[in-house]
């Protein structure tokens, strides 16, 4: 999910979290505006519902499920009402999240361009980021289809997290596929020919401006059809110009939003303060910001001081991720691997969310 090591200062020095703290007793934290303060995790729609119920035993609020599969087939589907029926019964809120890239509905589209940076690399699977089609597809179309079968539903988020391709997030500069060239040079009336399109100055700047264009058309439509439900964004306040547009189209339009940021995964909650600001500057100050912690980075005698370290500057915290907490440890692989026990952990969570 992105995170990454951060080196540890040989003399004695106070951990992460406790900077958090420290930071937001100086400055003043902005967590705590009144809202009840988010407890989440973060699993997988193919685990078994009952994973709510032992959410609920450990003190979480919120449940982020991320639907794993392009589109809702039947099977899946028919889910999505058993989950909602489970957490309202639990009193916890469900949040439904899907990934922005998505294979199946790139091909379906018909869609030609793909995102093209630098000086010709070209990601095949995916989307050219101005594609008004795939945003439709892959955004709209995607909501409208989960509020089809949980109308109830309140809360949405998108990830914009590239699984297979050679970036993460649409941050490598301006997209430079054949059409987004051609666009551009008309536009700038033949500032440069397309065979020098890597000189452009202008083509970032110009791209966000369409995109930011493209994506308040499309969040006036959802804000019509959708009124009061909550669209939030995963890295809401990362540094591409994708996020960029899309953080000022939900500001302009008044749609509910939150970011649940990443930046605290490895360290705690000390990066949020900076996350904080980047979301005023784009027009969204009092938006919820929920830090996420990663399970892999933190052994379970450490969960409680980091849960803190982020709600200290931060609306809430989410867990990435507790389908680790339902497999046995040595099933574990990769970014699920684990640094204690399960019980362990369940235990942790439940000392820090203020249970007996």
């Amino acid at each position: 999910m992105g995170a990454h090591e951060v080196s540890r200062p040989r003399r004695r020095a106070l951990p992460p979290w406790a900077v958090a703290c420290v930071v937001a007793g100086l400055l003043g934290a902005t967590a705590g505006r009144g809202a009840a303060e988010v407890r989440a995790a973060y699993f997988y729609d193919h685990m078994d519902s009952d994973h709510l119920d032992s959410l609920a035993a450990a003190g979480f609020s919120r449940a982020i499920i991320r639907v794993v599969a392009d589109s809702l087939d039947d099977a899946h589907a028919g889910l999505l009402p058993d989950w909602m029926d489970r957490a309202r019964a639990l009193g916890i809120e469900l949040v439904v999240d899907w990934a922005f890239q998505a294979p199946s509905r790139l091909e379906r589209v018909g869609a030609r361009g793909r995102f093209t940076w630098g000086l010709g690399n070209l990601e095949p699977s995916v989307a050219c980021p101005l594609d008004s089609l795939y945003w439709r597809s892959a955004l709209l179309d995607r909501a409208d289809e989960i509020l089809h079968e949980v109308p109830t539903l309140k809360r949405l988020a998108v990830d914009f997290e590239i699984y297979s391709g050679g970036i993460t997030h649409y941050d490598a500069g301006a997209c430079r596929c054949a059409r987004c060239l051609a666009e551009y040079t008309q536009a700038a009336s033949g500032a440069a020919a397309p065979g020098e399109a890597w000189r452009m100055s202008g083509l970032l700047s110009y791209e966000e401006s369409r995109l930011t264009r493209l994506l308040s058309s499309l969040m006036a439509e959802f804000a019509v059809r959708h009124p009061g439900v909550e669209l939030s964004v995963f890295d809401l306040d990362y540094d591409s110009f994708v996020h960029r547009a899309l953080a000022r189209a939900l500001a302009q339009n008044h749609v509910p939003t939150t970011d649940y940021c990443e930046r605290s995964y490895s360290t705690g909650g000390t990066p949020l303060w900076s996350a904080r600001g980047r979301l005023t500057a784009l027009g969204l100050p009092n938006v919820p910001l929920v830090g996420g912690l990663w399970l892999k980075r933190f052994a379970p005698k450490d969960v409680p001081a980091a849960v803190r370290s982020v709600t200290a500057l931060a609306d809430g915290y989410f867990i990435f991720s507790t389908y680790s907490l339902t497999r046995p440890p040595a099933e574990l692989r990769g970014p699920y691997v684990l640094l204690g026990r399960p019980a362990d952990y369940w235990q942790a969570f439940a000392e820090v969310n203020h249970l007996p």
